[in-house]
């Protein structure tokens, strides 16, 4: 009788801990959010920049059309860089899902930080585009998060389309303009010295 009662003691316990973590990893959805951020970035639309190399400057502040205290269980903003529809096609790792824990939409961290309040105004922030970006078209999106770190609202750079102000990555190729330039030599010199032996060995067939 006691293994029994401790037995269906040890279960309650599981099934508890089981739904404990089922709650606290609840699903949510984009679909879902409300759009109630500001979001803007330095890049023009259609403008090309280099991984590795240069910077975005990203803003983001609350819709002065908020009601009041709309935002009170804001905590935290994360800004991401997303790929564009464009650069999703055909490729199953970068896919858009309606659920964020399964998105793959937005890879690369921008920033993470608390949330000010409407009334501290826009915060900025500068991020400088990693080496690993890969060559994509792009657009910027921040989500606020809650205390328990839920998603409960955004903002993007784009329309909801994601087809506005959009912009290009040019990933990094590893290679440095010296190397590069080394390289040119190289293959020139190779050219010359195939060139010279082919004429030498003309010469030598004609004696």
């Amino acid at each position: 009788m006691e293994i029994g009662k401790i037995s269906a003691s040890v279960a309650f316990i599981f099934v508890f801990l089981v739904s404990s973590m089922a709650s606290t990893m609840a699903e949510v959805y984009f679909s879902s959010l409300p759009w109630t951020l500001i979001v803007s970035a330095s890049p023009k639309p259609g403008q090309v920049l280099k991984a590795g190399v240069d910077k975005i400057t990203v803003t983001w502040g609350l819709n002065q059309s908020q009601p009041a205290g709309s935002d009170s269980a804001y905590k935290k903003v994360k800004v991401w860089l997303c790929y564009a529809p464009a650069s999703q096609a055909d490729r199953s790792w970068r896919k858009t899902v309606d659920d964020l824990k399964k998105d793959k939409t937005c890879q690369f961290a921008i920033a993470d930080q608390p949330y000010t309040g409407a009334a501290a105004g826009n915060t900025s922030f500068v991020y400088a585009v990693r080496r690993d970006v890969p060559s994509a078209t792009y657009f910027v999106r921040a989500y606020v998060v809650d205390s328990a770190g839920d998603e409960v609202a955004y903002g993007q750079t784009t329309d909801a389309k994601k087809t506005a102000n959009l912009f290009d990555v040019a990933g990094f190729s590893g290679l440095h303009a010296s190397i590069d330039i080394a390289a040119a030599c190289f293959s020139a010199f190779s050219v010359l010295s195939l060139a010279f032996f082919f004429v030498t060995e003309n010469r030598k067939a004609k004696k």
